[in-house]
């Protein structure tokens, strides 16, 4: 009867101080294995190699966002603008009668003329130069400048320009293929050598002629390296 008495009997609970005790221990030990941790990965951080310095294709110039966006729109506009001539001035006025016939025709060339002298004008604007560096010049900056002192003329440079519907096109060629010229009355002030015809390469009758006219202006602070870009124009001059 005692037994079933004792073992009926509800264990009493421990004293609060006691669990708040215990989970403060806890609480303690998860605290500094966590340190632990951070630490041993902060240390491990540290003593891990830095990775290169540099991408393989370094932007050398930037013209600005500001430049190439307000080309493209303008490009754009333009081309709306002769759209709307020819779909819809001309039409009217080739249908009023109080209209003379030549009025159509005015219509067409009026909304063609600005699309012709935007693409004209505006075809060599470069808004991005990247040039292909070598491994050992990606390390750190010392190793970069040292290359740059003198660049190969072999090396490849890629030249970014905007095309009639707002959309960028790379032309990548080798730094010995440019020299400096003054076509367009200013507007390009580099060109792409003429090849010979044996080096020709072939394109489909639907692809665009590739770009041989280029005009880079002096913004090159937004670029990561502006004065490599100087050392690839001395390059340019010199070949």
């Amino acid at each position: 009867m005692l037994r079933f008495i004792a073992i009926s009997l509800p264990r009493q609970s421990p004293p609060v101080g006691k669990s708040l005790q215990g989970l403060d221990l806890v609480h303690r030990s998860l605290r500094t294995s966590l340190l632990r941790r951070v630490s041993c990965r902060f240390a491990s951080e540290l003593q891990r190699p830095t990775k290169s310095g540099y991408p393989e294709r370094l932007l050398i110039y930037h013209a600005g966002t500001g430049k190439t966006v307000f080309i493209g729109c303008l490009k754009l506009t333009t081309i709306f603008l002769f759209s709307f001539s020819c779909l819809i001035l001309a039409p009217s006025f080739y249908y009023a009668p109080d209209k003379p016939n030549w009025a159509a025709a005015l219509a067409i060339a009026g909304g063609a003329v600005p699309m012709v002298f935007v693409a004209y004008t505006t075809a060599p604007f470069v808004c991005y130069v990247h040039l292909r560096l070598p491994i050992f010049a990606r390390q750190s900056r010392e190793q970069l400048f040292k290359w740059a002192r003198k660049i190969p003329s072999s090396t490849e440079i890629d030249l970014t320009t905007v095309q009639s519907f707002g959309r960028p096109r790379v032309s990548r060629m080798k730094i010995s293929d440019l020299r400096t010229t003054n076509a367009r009355l200013g507007v390009a002030n580099l060109a792409k050598r003429p090849q010979s015809s044996g080096t020709e390469i072939k394109r489909p009758w639907w692809r665009s002629k590739p770009q041989g006219l280029f005009y880079v202006g002096n913004d090159r602070a937004r670029s990561r390296e502006p004065s490599v870009w100087r050392k690839v124009l001395e390059t340019i001059k010199g070949s």
